[in-house]
């Protein structure tokens, strides 16, 4: 074979290749779309998974079906999502723990979380809420700091290297607080212990504490999130009083596995972006103590990007060792 008739044979593949992927974008989906979702059925972020399969089935126009497989972090979601063709038909509902926080902590254990999954679109946005029992004498944020100094404050969280737990040693590094972290197993009976008196102080979602702060158990010192939140509009973010560095408090995203087309993963995100967008599904979001947003591939993989250099950050700042 010439060189000639070689080049005209490769750009001919290439030309198939390419005319292949187009057709495939445009009758993409033409059977049920699977949604992963790496954590048990009934938690917040199987719930909101589920809101959000409901929604894109009619933006898609086909069924979207969720497939729980928690276990290992997220890691065994992640290797069922990888070992699936790469066709845009099984997807994984992402967080920033398993696809960001996770992978850096235990890299041993996590699989390549990152690199083998391509970014879709973020879905929501989340954030932290630092309370007290409503009968405590600290007030603010300002008066917290001040108080470990007389006595170390205790923090309860949903567990050793979580987003809490990280964003409370950098606020403990930056403010001189004396804090003790508190782990336990799932926000309930941290928020049980701290409305009981038992532990000082939790950090914890806005959904583990939505019911707490509005039956006034529990009151509310600061939010950890870029702006102060519709529902709480009375509790100052951690920026206003000074501490910068705690507004990425956590995300959901849909991921694709490595290879999928941006053709599809393009129209995944822009599904997602024209549901999140009615006042509709901001109310339903809000509801479940998170903010909607969607966003296209690229945005989420620079959310992603952020959040990775954080937990270094933070790791690197305050030299934690998340193991204890």
């Amino acid at each position: 074979m010439n060189r000639r008739l070689m080049l005209a044979t490769a750009s001919q593949a290439l030309a198939l290749l390419a005319l292949a992927g187009s057709v495939q974008a445009q009758t993409y989906p033409d059977r049920p779309v699977t949604l992963v979702v790496p954590f048990s059925p009934g938690g917040g972020t199987d719930l909101l998974a589920r809101l959000v399969s409901t929604k894109l089935e009619a933006s898609l126009g086909a069924p979207v079906v969720v497939d729980n497989r928690p276990g290992a972090s997220g890691a065994v979601a992640g290797a069922y999502v990888m070992s699936q063709p790469a066709d845009g038909y099984t997807l994984l509902f992402g967080t920033s723990s398993t696809n960001a926080i996770s992978p850096v902590l235990h890299d041993d254990k996590m699989g390549d979380m990152i690199g083998n999954f391509e970014p879709v679109s973020l879905v929501a946005n989340s954030a932290l809420i630092l309370a007290v029992p409503a009968d405590s004498p600290i007030t603010d944020l300002k008066g917290y700091v001040a108080a470990s100094a007389e006595q170390p404050i205790t923090y309860g969280t949903f567990g050793v290297g979580s987003t809490p737990h990280l964003l409370g040693t950098l606020f403990a590094s930056e403010s001189g607080a004396d804090l003790i972290h508190v782990p336990y197993k799932g926000s309930a009976p941290a928020v049980a212990d701290v409305t009981g008196g038992h532990i000082d102080s939790a950090f914890l979602t806005v959904t583990a504490l939505t019911a707490s702060i509005k039956d006034d158990a529990l009151r509310g010192l600061a939010v950890a999130a870029p702006e102060r939140l519709s529902q709480f509009p009375d509790i100052p973010t951690f920026a206003e009083d000074g501490f910068d560095g705690l507004d990425d408090a956590g995300w959901f995203a849909i991921f694709a596995p490595k290879g999928v087309s941006k053709d599809i993963r393009t129209q995944v995100s822009d599904a997602v972006r024209t549901v999140l967008e009615t006042p509709e599904a901001q109310k339903e979001f809000a509801n479940l103590g998170v903010t909607a947003q969607g966003s296209t591939p690229d945005e989420l993989a620079q959310k992603q990007d952020a959040s990775v250099a954080l937990v270094k950050g933070i790791l690197s700042q305050t030299g934690i060792d998340v193991f204890k």
